[in-house]
């Protein structure tokens, strides 16, 4: 059983890792500069209480994967006394915008973990993408198609989809641009709430005119 010592250790060195690879990315960040802005550990705590750097940075992607995951059960969960499809996805939305932006300094730091995830993806994402992302897009995928109705071919509900999470993460991936652009916004972590009322409200006006469309088109 580990000590408090070891505990709080390990712990500082998991939020130095955070941070600095959030800042600097995988390769860039080296096991001293962990160990040091962890408050001096010794070199080969990363080994000790890891097995290295590899496979400290896993543990960091599946952290943040196994947190996606329980936000969008706790968002289905939240509506299930609602019951409609457009009401869990709402939820989704509302669970998945809060996970990214309302976390605070660690949450911002996933954000670009991610964002370097996606530019320049590092060996581990094929292992946290048939673990997490695979599922969790094909639940969601499933929502989304429940949404949309029968009529709609599932091609069109995976559009729906990335579109859905492309305005979720707009402002991970983009967001210093946005900054300069708009220096008067107040920041994600203060205005998440309404920027996911927004995307709400614009992705179910999105389904609805998709609906419309092949609705049309079996009436034709």
């Amino acid at each position: 059983m580990e000590s408090e010592k070891e505990a709080d250790t390990k712990e500082r060195l998991f939020m130095a890792a955070v941070m600095l690879f959030a800042e600097r990315g995988y390769k860039a960040a080296t096991v001293r500069d962990i160990c040091r802005a962890a408050g001096g550990a010794n070199v080969n705590a990363v080994n000790y209480y890891f097995g290295g750097k590899e496979k400290l940075y896993g543990r960091i992607l599946e952290l943040m994967f196994t947190e996606v995951e329980k936000r969008f059960l706790e968002g289905e969960a939240k509506r299930s006394d609602v019951g409609t499809p457009e009401e869990r996805v709402k939820g989704v939305i509302r669970a998945y915008v809060g996970m990214l932006y309302g976390g605070g300094e660690v949450a911002t730091a996933f954000c670009r973990i991610y964002t370097r995830e996606v530019v320049s993806p590092t060996p581990l994402l094929d292992e946290v993408a048939e673990r997490f992302v695979v599922p969790q897009t094909r639940a969601m995928l499933g929502l989304m198609g429940e949404a949309l109705g029968p009529d709609v071919p599932e091609e069109r509900a995976r559009d729906c989809l990335a579109s859905l999470v492309g305005q979720v993460t707009y402002y991970a991936c983009h967001g210093p641009v946005f900054a300069r652009v708009f220096p008067e916004h107040p920041g994600m972590e203060a205005d998440w709430e309404r920027i996911a009322d927004h995307i709400c409200t614009f992705t179910l006006a999105g389904v609805r005119a998709v609906q419309r469309e092949f609705s049309t088109k079996e009436a034709s």
